[in-house]
């Protein structure tokens, strides 16, 4: 019985898995159309401008309303500029998307991808470019999309769960983590006897 609820449990994971890897975040196509950078009505104060989305509330916001109790513990993202358009931090973007394929660039010294389209440099051209928009990349031989908005846009044109590009991140649950992480524990030995102090003269 145990190792078919494993086997059970295992297969419940991999179809979870498979269903969040294949399917759209729900807040992304949101997220891409919001404003940013606009001065925040609430907090008519210096440094006011709204460069944070909460993923949590689906809301565009300032550095203050961010730190209020209404935001603790919410999935925050800071936007950047790069060439007057918006951009946000590779690594802070990773966790909560899969950011593969997507053309990074730099910006004060970190790797920043944009939401939208940069503006088009150069003549068009039909190789070395964006695979939606047709911008040309800097890197083709290394990434497909120039933005999270054209891999949002691939990933809505696709015929198939099966083929890319792939937008969630593909993980388990922690509980089926831990309980096949369980399973595969090794037993510890047992120390033979009671150990005896040695007399002394």
């Amino acid at each position: 019985m145990m190792i078919q609820s494993s086997s059970k449990e295992i297969n419940q994971a991999e179809e979870a898995t498979h269903h969040r890897h294949t399917k759209e975040p729900e807040w992304i196509e949101e997220f891409l159309k919001r404003t940013f950078f606009e001065s925040c009505t609430t907090h008519p104060i210096r440094r006011n401008e709204t460069n944070r989305y909460c993923i949590n509330c689906n809301l565009s916001a300032c550095q203050y309303c961010m730190s209020s109790a209404t935001h603790r513990h919410h999935k925050i993202l800071k936007i950047y500029r790069h060439v007057y358009k918006d951009v946000v931090s590779l690594g802070a973007m990773d966790k909560y998307i899969d950011c593969s394929q997507i053309q990074p660039y730099k910006c004060n010294k970190r790797l920043v991808i944009s939401l939208n389209p940069l503006p088009h440099c150069g003549p068009l051209l039909n190789t070395g470019v964006c695979d939606v928009c047709k911008r040309r990349l800097a890197e083709p031989e290394h990434y497909s999309y120039c933005s999270i908005s054209c891999k949002v846009r691939a990933f809505g044109r696709k015929s198939s769960d099966l083929d890319p590009p792939f937008l969630s991140i593909q993980q388990p649950p922690s509980s089926i983590r831990i309980n096949k992480e369980s399973n595969t524990e090794q037993p510890k030995r047992k120390r033979k006897g009671i150990p005896c102090r040695a007399p002394f003269f």
